[in-house]
């Protein structure tokens, strides 16, 4: 049987966009084994895909006897097409490293074309899910189709109730809120204030407010947290990624920045409402979420540091407020 790999190795937002391409592959190639290489980080979200075969996982930079082992282990696939769907110089050269028959995918620089068989200009200025359309269509010559979803075990979904008994939860009776961003990306944060005042709002039409985050967040979610006149539950640094991904599937709604948990919510199908400032939601704002941005002269300038944050303080919690009305 013949077998393809797939290389992807981040970010989160563009592992859950993957799901777009390992559905695009598996129509393409229906007779063919597809196997998914990938870090350590990234490696569980595609545990429980059916369509993919093995996660072979890209050892951390420190752990290079684990790596050496990697390189047999993949030639011994001999795989007749690797994808690299990362497109940096490092990918390019796993792929030549790993010894795909073909290698097609993106590239970078220059230098990385050499270790391809088949390469795209890697461009800028186009959703994700435009580009591996485009890219998956021009493998198959015709319009391919790819759905961005989550795969989750039905014994993780049978076994989830437990989860949010744990915390006093009920199924679509809670609203799921993401302030926080990557350490990086001060500038996507929303204004405390307006979380809280949100967080009234919700609580009053009768509904629990859940936040979420990593271990960076605990500080902000626990400051909002406090001030929210009503049941609240902080699950800061306390959910595995089917967790996560199950509770935004069972949530009423997901308020969040640009950020990872705004994919997996549109992934899994939650009502979702997405903040905007230095990003364009052009390039990253999946389709079935409602994007909200301020309208400034500077909007969208993917500053990382800025002395004033106008775009994200001209939003207000009523305009988020109306977009919920206005959805319904």
């Amino acid at each position: 049987m013949r077998r393809i790999l797939l290389l992807k190795t981040g970010a989160l937002g563009d592992m859950i966009y993957m799901s777009i391409s390992i559905n695009a592959a598996s129509s393409i190639f229906p007779d063919c084994e597809i196997y998914l290489l990938t870090t350590q980080r990234y490696a569980e979200i595609y545990r429980d895909c059916p369509l993919i075969k093995k996660v072979f996982c890209i050892p951390s930079k420190i752990d290079i006897p684990n790596f050496l082992k990697l390189i047999p282990a993949l030639r011994r696939k001999e795989f007749d097409v690797i994808f690299d769907l990362q497109g940096n110089l490092k990918t390019n050269f796993y792929c030549f490293l790993f010894g795909g028959r073909k290698r097609i995918g993106f590239y970078k620089k220059p230098a990385g074309k050499l270790f391809l068989t088949r390469g795209t200009r890697k461009g800028s200025g186009a959703n994700p899910a435009d580009t591996q359309m485009l890219f998956w269509g021009k493998i198959a010559k015709k319009i391919v189709c790819g759905k961005l979803q989550v795969w989750i075990s039905e014994e993780k979904k049978k076994e989830f109730h437990k989860y949010l008994n744990r915390y006093g939860l009920k199924r679509k009776n809670y609203v799921v809120f993401h302030p926080s961003a990557s350490a990086e990306w001060k500038t996507k944060l929303w204004i405390s204030e307006n979380w809280i005042a949100l967080g009234n709002f919700f609580i009053k039409k009768g509904l629990q407010i859940v936040l979420i985050g990593d271990e960076y967040s605990k500080k902000l979610n626990e400051k909002i947290a406090q001030s929210i006149n009503g049941k609240t539950v902080d699950l800061s640094g306390k959910t595995d990624f089917f967790q996560l991904s199950l509770l935004l599937e069972n949530a009423a709604m997901l308020i969040t920045t640009d950020s990872g948990p705004m994919h997996i919510g549109a992934a899994v199908g939650t009502r979702t409402i997405a903040i905007f400032g230095p990003t364009d939601p052009l390039l990253h704002c999946p389709a079935r979420v409602i994007a909200i941005q301020a309208k400034i002269d500077c909007i969208s300038c993917y500053k990382k540091k800025c002395s004033h944050i106008s775009c994200m303080k001209q939003i207000s919690s009523n305009r988020i407020i109306d977009a919920i009305e206005i959805e319904k």
